[in-house]
Order: C-alpha cells, then structure tokens, then sequence
C-alpha cells in the first residue's frame, strides 16, 4: 500500500495508537487527524501523534481525495453519519475501527450501490480502559487479531492491501461476515463490559461492602473482582454506540446469561443441600470452554 497522505477522523486511544504504528512501520507518511476539540489537538500535538490535526470547526468538509489512506477512529454512529459523505470515485481505501459491523456493511452497500469500491470495515481487538489521544500506546496492535469485513462490492485489491497493511503494524487477520462478527462479538466483547459494569455498580450498592472499603486505605479486593471490573465503565460514548447498533444479538446475550445465573441460583435455595456434583459440572465446562475460546492450550 503506498502511504504518502493518511487522515486518521477521530484520535483518542486507537486512533493515536494507529499513528504511532504507522510512524514506526511507514516512516515517511504524513499523517492528518481530525478531531472534536482544542484539548484533543493540543494534546496530538504535544504528543507529536499527527502533522496536521485540525478540529471540525477548524475544517467541515474534508476533500478525501487527498488522502492514500482514511481511517475512521470513531463510534459507529459517527462513522454512519460520514458513510454517505464518501467520494464515490477514486483510489482513497477508507477503513473504520468500528466495534460492529452490519450496520457499517449496510450503510456502505446502499452508498456505493453496484459501484466497486475501496471500503473495508475492519475491527482491531485491542483497547484499553484509559481513553484519549494521550492513552495511545506503541505497540497496542502488535500481535493482536484485526477482523476484516468486506462489503459486498469492495474491490479485492484493496481488501489485500488492508490486510497487508494491518500485518506489517503488527496485526495478525481474519475476514469475517458482518453477521457473523456482530454476534460473536456480542458474547466475548459486549456482554463482558455489560456484566463488568454491572458488578461494580451491585457492589456499590451494598451497604455493608461500601461501609468496609470506605473505611480503610487500601482495597479488600481479591483477584478476582479487580481482574473482573478492570474494564467497567470505560467510555460511555463508545459503548452506547455500539450497544445502540448491536441491541439484538446482545439482548440474546443477556438473556443466556440470566439463565445461567438463575440456574445457579437455584442451587443456592436454603432447605435444599448444595449439589456439588452440579457445581463441579459448571466449573469444569468453563475451564474447558475457556480453554477452547482463548486458545490457552
């Protein structure tokens, strides 16, 4: 992929991370951001993440075509909204990071219609609970998977130059249907954060528990709960987003997930002995589909 000109819209965490890699592996490209506010421009610059960083008050219409290489770092919405905006011409390849992808496919098909086009949906599975361009880390992609999506009329050459471009950072690649991913995501991505969130705040909520952290220095936290709520409450706008465009395939997983726990709750009932055997049945199918999903063995 030849990378003279790259706007990355949209610079906090992964889109500054994004810069750094391509600084380190495309050394010669000039790279543009675009960004909501003054704060985040003055800190890209502090940072030396981008050459050029421009606000949207700054710059409200943005000539693509000036560009090898656009990469859409916002939240999916926001991603909908530009979508219709696109040149519908042109050697630009516009990507996005966005965390779903049917909607995004969706909204590239109806805009392109039967044209071939340079637009890959792509979704790096890498972050981190701290956000902003002065999060962005070295190295945040390397070894970490990137799904690629391609939209139904996008060109194959330049479905291979995305992925070559993800695996020269650092990346390893799959392609992936926007269905597929969108439920797939919404068990080991989007119900994780759900249930993180949502364990903190039951936490909160217990008088006893808040009266014994609030009264000592340090935590009385084990492992397990900080390890479990590392990422609770991390960007609110993102999360919307993406729950917003992923409502049906996360509802489905919440609904799984309340059977379980009523399942297990009712092993708990107090006229009734605990059945261990049962207990010992859940914990080895957990460990063993642990296994299984994190490719641990």
């Amino acid at each position: 992929m030849n990378l003279q000109k790259v706007l990355i819209y949209g610079m906090g965490l992964m889109g500054g991370s994004l810069s750094l890699a391509i600084r380190d592996k495309y050394p010669k490209t000039k790279i543009h951001a675009v960004v909501r506010s003054k704060k985040s421009k003055e800190s890209i610059l502090e940072k030396k993440l981008a050459d050029q960083v421009l606000t949207l008050e700054e710059n409200q219409k943005i000539n693509f075509e000036h560009y090898d290489l656009v990469v859409f770092s916002t939240p999916v919405a926001s991603v909908l909204n530009l979508i219709p905006s696109l040149p519908k011409t042109g050697s630009t390849i516009f990507m996005d990071l966005g965390s779903t992808k049917q909607s995004i496919v969706d909204a590239v098909d109806q805009h392109f219609e039967d044209l071939e086009h340079n637009y890959i949906s792509t979704h790096p599975m890498c972050g981190s609970e701290q956000t902003g361009p002065l999060a962005a880390l070295n190295g945040l992609y390397q070894d970490k998977l990137c799904i690629l999506t391609k939209p139904k009329h996008a060109r194959q050459t330049t479905f291979d130059a995305v992925k070559v471009f993800w695996e020269t950072i650092g990346s390893w690649t799959i392609q992936m249907d926007a269905k597929v991913h969108d439920e797939t995501l919404a068990y080991v991505s989007h119900l994780p954060h759900v249930i993180s969130t949502l364990l903190v705040n039951v936490a909160g909520k217990n008088k006893t528990t808040m009266e014994q952290v609030s009264s000592i220095p340090k935590p009385i936290t084990g492992g397990g709960f900080r390890d479990m709520s590392r990422i609770a409450g991390s960007n609110a706008e993102m999360w919307t987003s993406i729950f917003e465009e992923n409502k049906s395939f996360l509802k489905n997983s919440i609904d799984e997930f309340i059977s379980e726990l009523t399942n297990f709750r009712e092993l708990l009932i107090d006229d009734m002995t605990l059945d261990e055997s049962k207990i010992h049945s859940i914990w080895e199918l957990a460990l063993k589909q642990k296994e299984t999903i994190q490719k641990s063995k």
